[in-house]
């Protein structure tokens, strides 16, 4: 996600806006308050001001994080406009880097921003394909950065050229989104100097207006008691003389309506099962000899935004090795299982799962998919996408944990369930044998599993696919900390700890560890909880162990599965197994 706000009024300085207030966009940068989706916005930034006499605005933008820029402050604080527009920015992985992908994005006398990301962007799904139909060649080779900040953006434009209002423009375009099967979080903001437009659809915004001017703002910047929260669904339009807030336009392909008629959300957990699970976690492991946190708390918006942009890395060969296989051999699982339910375990916004869909429907025997996730978001994710793309499909959601809560859909059909990633190499020896158990307990004859695991290889290829280069997955590791910092009110300090990746060549698995750097006390203040870390001290945050075929084998054979089918990428790097009850 990404912070925004725009300002219209008397003459201020920028730094007053942006960089003054207690709870600035630059401390939104990497301490927002209210963001719905992420807590870090650090892949670029910009600010966007209009001066007296000039309808074009001037804009400054930088790739990294609005704090570490060492000219900002001087340009803010020297530089007074009457209207401004200003954005941090959390990269959806796909998108461009640099500074050309930061808003504002600009036109003529507009200047636009995007919080929010618009769902299989970067995969060309359906739905983006529609939307980018809706413009010309010229209009597509003309985006600003390779982004889908870019695309909406060219959306909202076509509307303004054509003559819309800056409202009209930004709510028909969430509803042209919403009408091609798009999905995803839509607040929209534009100005171009005497109006303010804005579209709430999937994170927060608020306003204050008072006498000297209008601020609209993703999060309110300081406690005056004068900022309003607009309700979700909503779109504004502002100037510094009033605000007007009216309900977005329903749009026949949105949340709720026909679109998703057919499916069924299964909820298994628990009330204030997250909460509970949580407080659960952290006060074990960080009480234990040594430390551990379990890696399903890496998983946020920015966690899970950090893991797509891992799985793009040159370093980390899984999910492209996993991917080539199902693109050789989709085919042949479905003639084995004729399944005609697929089920998938930790779907998450199940991306590789169209090539099985695909496969089953060219089977002839697909009639609905069950994507199984902790995260509700991401389970009406994958369902939207598959609505969308398969004409007639059933998608009965289940959320779940599939250690816990896991069930399966009830129904005379053949089911094939899917594991895929090799997240199964997560869990310890003890928890893999008693969720195989668990899981062959539920299947019943005609049934499949399909497994991804990582295999064993040189240790040099495994450490660098959980240590890149380019720092990725130790801002993954640390996220973890900030899932903690935000949930129960912590303060760990991030700087404090270093990334690790260890190969231990006996349990043959991958640790990530995070390291402390200093002889440190941090406080977990929502569960009482002081913990004291030594200099030195290493925490294991997770295990992701690596297989032979062999040992695979005899791990589904204690469970009472036998394996059928062995397929390896060109490379033999990983395996996808298919079993079915023994």
């Amino acid at each position: 996600m990404c912070r925004h706000l725009a300002y219209l009024g008397d003459p201020v300085s920028i730094s007053s806006l942006v960089l003054e207030p207690p709870h600035s966009l630059a401390e939104q940068a990497w301490r927002p308050r209210r963001q719905r989706h992420g807590t870090m916005n650090a892949d670029g930034f910009g600010v966007g001001w209009y001066a007296d006499g000039d309808p074009v605005p001037a804009r400054y933008r930088r790739e990294g994080p609005m704090w570490a820029d060492e000219s900002l402050p001087d340009l803010a604080r020297v530089t007074r406009t009457r209207a401004l527009l200003a954005a941090v920015r959390s990269a959806s992985a796909g998108t461009s880097p640099g500074a050309a992908a930061a808003a504002p994005y600009a036109d003529g006398t507009w200047l636009f921003s995007l919080n929010g990301k618009l769902m299989g962007w970067a995969e060309s799904e359906p739905a983006v394909v529609r939307l980018a139909g809706r413009l010309s060649a010229a209009e597509l080779l003309q985006l600003q950065s390779r982004s889908d900040t870019a695309l909406i953006w060219a959306l909202v434009l076509k509307r303004l050229r054509a003559g819309e209002q800056p409202a009209e423009a930004l709510s028909g375009t969430v509803g042209d989104v919403r009408a091609a099967g798009g999905t995803g979080r839509f607040n929209l903001l534009l100005t171009d100097g005497s109006v303010i437009a804005a579209t709430a659809d999937g994170d927060s915004l608020c306003y204050r207006h008072a006498a000297g001017g209008v601020i609209v703002a993703s999060e309110p910047s300081d406690d005056d008691p004068g900022w309003q929260e607009i309700p979700q669904g909503s779109v504004l339009e502002a100037t510094p003389a009033g605000v007007e807030v009216r309900p977005l336009p329903v749009t026949t392909g949105q949340r709720g309506t026909t679109a998703m008629t057919n499916v069924q959300i299964d909820r298994r957990l628990p009330e204030h099962f997250f909460e509970a699970s949580l407080r659960a976690d952290v006060t074990a492991g960080l009480t234990a000899i040594p430390k551990s946190l379990p890696p399903k708390w890496f998983y946020d918006e920015r966690g899970s935004e950090l893991f797509d942009k891992i799985t793009l890395l040159d370093e980390y060969y899984p999910t492209r090795a996993e991917r080539s296989i199902l693109g050789e051999r989709a085919a042949e699982i479905a003639a084995a299982t004729r399944a005609s339910t697929l089920v998938e375990l930790g779907s998450g916004t199940a991306d590789k799962t169209r090539l099985l869909l695909d496969a089953l429907r060219d089977e002839g025997t697909l009639t609905s998919y069950v994507p199984v996730d902790v995260s509700e978001s991401a389970l009406l994710t994958a369902a939207e996408r598959m609505l969308a793309r398969y004409q007639g499909l059933t998608v009965q959601a289940v959320l779940s944990d599939f250690q816990e809560h896991l069930g399966l859909p009830e129904g005379g059909e053949r089911r094939l369930v899917a594991f895929l990633g090799s997240t199964i190499g997560n869990l310890l020896p003890a928890e893999r044998a008693a969720f195989l158990a668990g899981l062959r307990a539920r299947l019943r004859d005609g049934d499949a599993l399909l497994l991804g695991t990582d295999l064993v290889k040189d240790p040099a290829v495994l450490v660098a696919a959980y240590d890149d280069a380019a720092g990725v997955t130790a801002d993954f590791n640390k996220n973890i900390l900030s899932v903690i910092n935000a949930e129960l009110d912590g303060n760990f300090d991030l700087d404090q700890f270093e990334h690790m990746a260890v190969w231990d060549p006996a349990a043959e698995w991958i640790e990530m560890r995070l390291r402390s750097s200093v002889d440190q006390v941090v406080e977990l203040r929502a569960i009482s909880l002081a913990v004291p870390f030594a200099e030195g001290e290493e925490m294991r945050t997770e295990t992701s162990a690596k297989f032979r075929r062999a040992g695979i084998a005899r791990e589904l054979a204690a469970a009472g599965l036998s394996m059928r089918h062995w397929w390896t990428d060109a490379r033999g790097r990983f395996g996808l197994s298919l079993s079915v009850p023994a």
